[in-house]
């Protein structure tokens, strides 16, 4: 299973890190992902993924 949002998609990011000399190295950005649970099965979500679906859980 790929690092991958299953709700939202949202995968990895690349950014370039900087050292005191200014050498450039290339850095992969993980999501914060965990398991939770959504319609009954167990899925790998972003933290922000469930944190909205809590939110809206909470005000329905």
């Amino acid at each position: 299973m790929p690092r991958m949002c299953a709700i939202c998609g949202k995968t990895y990011s690349r950014t370039i890190k900087r050292s005191h000399s200014m050498r450039a190295s290339i850095v992969r950005l993980k999501p914060n992902l965990q398991y939770a649970v959504f319609g009954g099965k167990r899925v790998k979500a972003c933290a922000r993924c469930i944190k909205t679906k809590a939110k809206a859980a909470k005000a329905a």
